[in-house]
């Protein structure tokens, strides 16, 4: 009888072992990033299907039989990429009925992580949607009115996080990038790539005349919580080809000065072990003496105020500090202004703004904004930005430029999505509730708003972020030089500045040739002749051919074809020219053969790009120890290589016998 209840009790386990199984899935590593577009790109053929099938709590969605609604997943480096493929037999988000609904009761979409060491811990993202320190992770915004087509948004919940949704009513695409940055475990380290990470898909389905939501999961079915309350049942995912993570033990830093105007320095970082696959943070504190600085992705500083700024570099265990002096610097509104691209001069090659969120687009200097009719919300239809590094004492000045093409209702807020959308700050204006909410008419005139604002409740994890929200706002709107600035920076603006108006590009001798290893003094004449600098940046851009050009506007040619020398103002005018330049064979030397291997720019820091003249062509990358550093096989005749990582120093490129060097 023992033996008997032994074996029906083995029998028992094994069956519940059996049916408590959970899904999973292998993810791919993509070839290619997929472009978040709403677009099922070629690459989507390298990841597998995963059904999204099961019904939530016995709730039965209307998304199609089985294989129709599916998720898949790609990785890279920088992250994964998600795509949802839902068979609908209607689309009905919140912002279908009226009043609106809960997002979360209307048709949408959600995923979830949970990238700690030891997944069943009973938790799940609440309380906190962007993860509370615990390790868990619910990625879920909402569809938006107007921008279902496509349209690359940003999730102001998880930084990094981009999302596009593609419908075509009733079925749609929703396709996700969460970089791993943005996915912290409960220790506050990084994401395991070769570990298993619990990952779930919700599909939220509701129809018109449903009393409720109707889910269905890819794993999680509720039988003990939802993946909102906990992860314990969710699926396991695990990154294919990944490596273990080789953690920085060790940062050193050299600094330096900057002593021209918008002036940059390299910051040179030596980490131990040499071998490590972690990416080092860069960002820079200003000085008590009120040095300013930039400071991009590689450590490159870019100077914007005299005085000392500290440039810190982070791992996940360690960070080093280096100081920088800054000097001779030129102070104009735009290097005071907190906002990036708020004058819109720079541009994607679509024509869209770039740092704002939405991709819109540029007309004659001017974003357009350009809503649906008819709105619900206020922020059906949004333009936004992020960080801006404020503070909660001081008096800041927001300011902008706008025009209608026929008046009605506009809202700009500043407000922070980790204090469940608060408006972190006060404000006097007339215009204003109160906070750092404004809502006014629009003129058909250009008409330019000036709001008084501090942020007094901004906390330690506030994100700073600013909303142009036109939902109800029908007509076409355009925007021009939004800027923002602290007002104890006035006293820093330089003070008779004479900025340069014109450039012209001459050679010394007139010519408009060069010969290969021959050099030509290049001229530039700048107007006013008192403008506070005088003085320009030289550079080359390569066509046809390819040259070089040093500080002193000396060229040089190098292979063949036309390039165009550019002269660029040193001051904060932004004024330049070009001249076009034919690099030619020297006197007496015929072209016996196409070069086939073209590398610019040189020197390079972030990106190389090769041109070739044959197709499926392999080049190679060495170091000046003649160490291949990376090589690859180009289908087509042009390749951009992603140099951020390699150390400074001479390389040289190799592909069909031909070998051009390059100075990182």
């Amino acid at each position: 009888m023992k033996k008997r209840f032994t074996l029906i009790l083995l029998c028992t386990v094994f069956a519940m072992g059996a049916i408590a199984q959970k899904p999973t899935a292998v993810i791919n590593k993509a070839s290619v990033a997929p472009v978040i577009d709403g677009e099922v790109d070629g690459v989507w053929t390298e990841a597998p299907l995963n059904n999204i099938d099961q019904n939530y709590t016995g709730q039965v969605p209307t998304l199609g039989p089985s294989g129709t609604t599916t998720w898949q997943g790609l990785w890279t480096e920088e992250g994964m990429y998600v795509i949802l493929i839902v068979n609908d037999d209607s689309f009905y988000p919140y912002y279908a009925v009226d009043p609106p609904g809960e997002t979360w009761q209307y048709d949408k979409t959600e995923l979830y992580f949970d990238v700690n060491y030891f997944l069943e811990d009973g938790g799940g993202p609440l309380p906190d949607w962007v993860g509370g320190g615990n390790g868990h992770y619910q990625i879920e915004p909402a569809f938006t009115e107007g921008s279902n087509d496509g349209t690359l948004m940003y999730d102001t919940r998880h930084d990094g996080v981009e999302y596009a949704f593609m419908v075509n009513d009733p079925d749609y695409v929703a396709e996700y990038f969460v970089p791993f940055s943005a996915l912290k475990n409960n220790e506050g380290g990084p994401i395991d790539p070769t570990g298993e990470i619990g990952f779930d898909v919700y599909v939220i389905d509701r129809d018109p005349g449903d009393t409720g939501e109707r889910n269905a999961v890819w794993a999680n079915t509720g039988t003990t919580e939802s993946s909102w309350n906990s992860m314990d049942d969710c699926g396991i995912i695990t990154f294919e080809g990944a490596v273990a993570p080789v953690y920085i033990d060790e940062i050193s830093l050299t600094g330096g000065e900057i002593n021209e105007n918008n002036g940059k320095l390299q910051i040179q970082a030596t980490v131990v072990p040499e071998d490590n696959t972690e990416t080092l943070t860069w960002t820079v504190t200003d000085g008590v003496d009120g040095g300013r600085a930039k400071v991009n992705k590689n450590g490159v500083v870019t100077a914007v105020l005299d005085g000392t700024v500290t440039v810190t570099a982070s791992s996940l265990y360690v960070d080093a500090s280096v100081d920088v002096t800054i000097s001779n610097q030129i102070m104009t509104m735009p290097e005071i202004n907190l906002i990036r691209n708020g004058y819109f001069d720079e541009v994607s090659e679509a024509g869209t703004a770039l740092e704002w969120s939405g991709n819109r687009p540029v007309i004659d200097g001017a974003v357009m904004l350009d809503p649906p009719p008819g709105g619900v919300n206020v922020w059906d239809y949004t333009m936004a930005q992020q960080h801006f590094g404020c503070n909660t004492t001081d008096q800041y000045w927001f300011t902008f430029v706008a025009k209608a093409d026929e008046p009605d209702t506009f809202n700009v807020d500043f407000e922070d999505p980790n204090q469940d959308y608060l408006r972190y700050g006060t404000s006097m204006h007339e215009f204003s509730n109160g906070t750092c909410d404004w809502t006014f008419i629009t003129e058909t005139e250009w008409t330019k708003y000036v709001f008084d604002v501090m942020f007094v409740d901004m906390i330690e994890n506030t994100i700073e972020s600013l909303n142009f929200m036109l939902g109800w706002h029908d007509p076409v709107v355009y925007i021009d030089s939004i800027i923002l600035y602290n007002e104890n920076d006035l006293a820093r603006l330089t003070e008779e500045y004479i900025p340069v108006e014109s450039i012209t590009v001459t050679s010394e001798s007139g010519e408009n040739m060069v010969s290969i290893g021959a050099s030509l003094q290049m001229d530039a004449e700048v107007l006013p002749a008192d403008a506070n600098l005088t003085d320009v940046n030289w550079s080359v851009v390569p066509g046809t051919g390819y040259a070089t050009i040093d500080a002193s506007g000396l060229l040089t040619g190098d292979t063949a074809g036309m390039v165009t020398v550019v002269a660029s103002a040193k001051d904060d005018s932004k004024v330049w020219n070009v001249m076009e330049i034919y690099v030619t064979w020297p006197e007496g030397i015929q072209q016996h053969s196409v070069d086939l291997l073209q590398v610019y720019p040189n020197p390079a820091v972030d990106e190389l790009n090769v041109v070739l003249t044959n197709v499926n062509t392999t080049v190679s990358i060495y170091n000046s120890m003649g160490q291949k550093v990376e090589e690859v096989t180009v289908s087509g005749n042009k390749y951009r290589f992603d140099i951020s990582s390699y150390a400074s120093g001479l390389y040289f490129v190799k592909s069909d016998g031909s070998i051009r060097k390059f100075v990182k």
